[in-house]
């Protein structure tokens, strides 16, 4: 894996399925990485969107808002 990239969402469905577009859109095919999701217990449909369309997609639910630096923490934890 030559990255790792963590993304912290919360409540955000419109902006981070543009951010992965933009990844995926703009990745070089001779680049492996992995993204990885954590998502900061958000009420609107980011989650199951994020599942549906991008299943290769590591992607933590937190139960709770943790804050951007203990999510950022867990994605680190989970990445490769």
């Amino acid at each position: 894996m030559n990255l790792s990239i963590i993304i912290v969402s919360y409540n955000v469905e419109e902006y981070i399925i543009s951010c992965i577009q933009s990844i995926y859109k703009h990745s070089k095919s001779n680049n492996t990485f992995e993204i990885i999701v954590v998502d900061n217990n958000s009420s609107d449909n980011s989650v199951d969107k994020i599942k549906n369309e991008y299943p290769q997609i590591n992607l933590i639910k937190n139960r709770k808002n943790y804050g951007y630096s203990v999510a950022a923490n867990q994605g680190a934890i989970e990445s490769k």
